[in-house]
Parts: structure tokens; C-alpha cells; sequence
């Protein structure tokens, strides 16, 4: 009869690469609040400035109401593009990259992962929920853009 062996603790989970671990809903929740706070605050500025010019300068209130519908659209993808990390993001040390190589974003990556953003809310938010089911922490916008969230390096 054979003794039983020991316990041993499971491996553990392999990120994108080598020392790379995938992001936390946590963080990647606080990081989408700062980023919600900038936008809004961005926002409020545009309005206030466009309320102004009104009364100054009536044709070039137009600009600034513009850019309020401008920004929430460019803001995201923009970031995504650029380093892979919002302002958000980058205060919370994660980053968003392809999920084939761990490269960075395009322009068609970041609006494609924009448009999974509101996919993403459609359904009780469910889409930002499944964060917590998938085993590479993936939500329904990084699934529809084939893209990943790490802890920066």
C-alpha cells in the first residue's frame, strides 16, 4: 500500500507572458471612475466656457458645445492608441494591450473595444461583470476587441 502524497499548492496562473500578471476588476474599476471624473470635469469646462461665449461671441459657442460631444468619444480610443493607458489607468498601474501579442493598440483596436464598452452595459452591465468569470479577466469589450488589461510593467 502506498502512502498518500503531500499536498501541493496549484501552479500559478500564467498572465500574457512571463512576470506579467492581468489586471483586477478592483483596479480597473477605480481606474474607469478617475477616468469618468476627468471627462466630466472636461465636460463641465467646455459648458461653462460655451455658456460665456454666448453672450460674447454667440457663433463661437458652437466650438465648445461641439467638443462636449467630441471628447467622451475620443478620449478613450485616444489613450488606448497612444500608450495603452488613460490617465486612470495609468494611476492604477495597468495598461490595456492586444491579447495575440501584447502589442499596443490601433485606431481600429480602440474603437472597436469603445463600441464593446457600451456592448458591455447593454445587459444590466454584464458585459464589465464577466471580468470576474473569465479566466484572463476579460470583459465583453476586451473579447469583442481582442484585447487584454495588465498590471503595467
Amino acid at each position: 500500500m502506498t502512502a498518500p502524497s503531500a499536498w501541493q499548492a496549484p501552479e500559478p496562473e500564467i498572465g500574457p507572458a512571463p512576470g506579467v500578471e492581468f489586471a483586477g476588476f478592483g483596479a480597473r474599476l477605480v481606474a474607469y471612475i478617475v477616468d469618468t471624473i476627468i471627462i466630466t470635469v472636461g465636460i463641465i469646462v467646455l459648458a461653462i466656457l460655451a455658456g460665456l461665449l454666448v453672450f460674447v461671441l454667440p457663433i463661437l459657442s458652437i466650438l465648445p458645445i461641439l467638443a462636449i460631444f467630441i471628447v467622451p468619444l475620443v478620449y478613450f480610443p485616444y489613450y488606448w492608441q497612444r500608450s495603452g493607458q488613460t490617465p486612470g489607468k495609468k494611476v492604477m498601474g495597468i495598461k490595456v494591450v492586444r491579447d495575440v501579442d501584447g502589442g499596443p493598440l490601433t485606431w481600429g483596436t480602440a474603437i472597436i473595444r469603445l463600441v464593446g464598452y457600451w456592448v458591455s452595459g447593454l445587459v444590466f452591465y454584464l458585459g464589465y461583470i464577466w471580468v470576474f468569470i473569465d479566466k484572463r479577466k476579460r470583459g465583453w469589450h476586451d473579447l469583442i476587441a481582442s484585447t487584454v488589461v495588465i498590471k503595467a510593467p
